[in-house]
């Protein structure tokens, strides 16, 4: 069999594997491309979030792609993390655009993307650029990319507070088609955190005790004081994925990730899937994620008084935790005529994480819901 035929079939089960992206199962050869879809997350410690996402992408040649993204999240709350703020709860909004050009030469893409995202007390500014580069007839492909971003941090109700954080990035993927049923990636990413990486509403606990019976810090209190994280954060994370086509129908997909920064926290990521293509028209896909974390090194529930630790914080998240996820998706896709298609997807996905080391918060049980439509003209 030829090389670019065993490439090519490879790539139908890639595009399995990408089944919670609707955009990316675009057909290739159509000029304009328009997804919308509609995200929900709702979860057991009182936070509430619901996405809506507009993408539309155009040919103005046949080798050049313009992108543009809008996304916005309505996000609403009364978690741990924010009644130790000592507030009721709250509703927030935070607007994102992107915009994107890709160029297609022979056995290269270039790819250049500007995104800006802002809500009340927080802007920021990113962006990337990105290559793929095809080699031994588009059975191995080499991407790497650099991305960075600039953000500005406020706090609600004082205009006088205001701090900035940057992130640089790379990443590069190593894709190789095995055989005729099977390909792998490896990717490694680096990334340079600078500025303020804390956050203005939460709080750290200070004193002898701690626990459920105490309670989360209250403002005012003097057993409270703002978390203060390092001002640097250097983060790398390596990927191994492999996927394989068990017969015409059914693919199955396994990855591993492995991430550590240098403030001592770590974390590995197990994902495994299955896919499952019914002819042009019905894909089925189900997928389960498991995580676990240390802590970072300066995590504590509550820190000693004197002397107070320079560096602190007592956010779950940076606390030793697990999750489960179970995904499951289905889409349906359609002709319309001699060129338009039509992609129709639902996800539903529970989830559990599990937090050992937070003593007013054992575990947060989670539900996430989606629906897409995409148009390929």
């Amino acid at each position: 069999m030829r090389v670019d035929a065993r490439y090519r079939r490879c790539v139908v089960y890639l595009l399995a594997w990408c089944a919670y992206q609707p955009a990316a199962r675009a057909q290739q050869d159509g000029d304009v491309e328009a997804t919308t879809a509609f995200y929900v997350r709702t979860d057991s410690d009182q936070t509430t979030i619901v996405s809506p996402r507009v993408h539309v992408a155009a040919k103005v040649t046949p080798d050049t792609t313009v992108d543009a993204l809008y996304t916005a999240d309505v996000w609403s709350s009364a978690s741990i993390d924010i009644r130790s703020a000592a507030t009721k709860r709250i509703t927030e909004q935070r607007d994102e655009l992107g915009l994107a050009l890709e160029h297609a030469f022979a056995d290269t893409t270039l790819r250049g993307s500007y995104r800006y995202s802002t809500e009340h007390d927080y802007d920021s500014h990113g962006g990337s650029v990105s290559a793929s580069f095809d080699f031994a007839s588009h059975a191995t492909m080499l991407a790497p990319a650099l991305f960075g971003s600039v953000d500005r941090v406020g706090r609600a109700g004082d205009p006088s507070f205001e701090r900035d954080a940057t992130l640089l990035g790379a990443r590069v993927s190593l894709t190789q088609v095995i055989d005729t049923h099977m390909f792998a990636q490896l990717t490694y990413e680096i990334a340079r955190q600078h500025g303020y990486l804390a956050s203005p509403y939460r709080y750290v606990r200070i004193g002898d005790e701690v626990g459920p019976e105490l309670g989360p810090c209250v403002l005012p209190s003097t057993q409270c004081v703002h978390e203060n994280n390092p001002e640097q954060r250097l983060r790398h994370a390596v990927v191994l994925s492999l996927r394989r086509a068990l017969n015409d129908t059914f693919s199955a997909g396994a990855s591993y990730r492995y991430y550590r920064d240098d403030w001592k926290l770590s974390s590995h990521t197990i994902r495994v899937d299955v896919a499952a293509v019914f002819g042009d028209a019905f894909l089925l896909g189900i997928d389960y994620r498991y995580y676990q974390q240390t802590a970072a090194e300066h995590y504590r529930p509550v820190y000693p008084a004197d002397p107070l630790p320079e560096f602190r914080t007592s956010d779950k998240e940076l606390s030793p935790l697990s999750s489960h996820r179970i995904g499951v998706e289905l889409s349906w896709k359609w002709q319309l005529g001699t060129s338009a298609q039509l992609t129709a997807a639902v996800l539903a996905a529970p989830s559990l994480f599990l937090y050992s080391d937070f003593p007013w918060l054992e575990r947060i049980s989670a539900f996430e819901s989606s629906a897409a439509v995409e148009l390929v003209l």
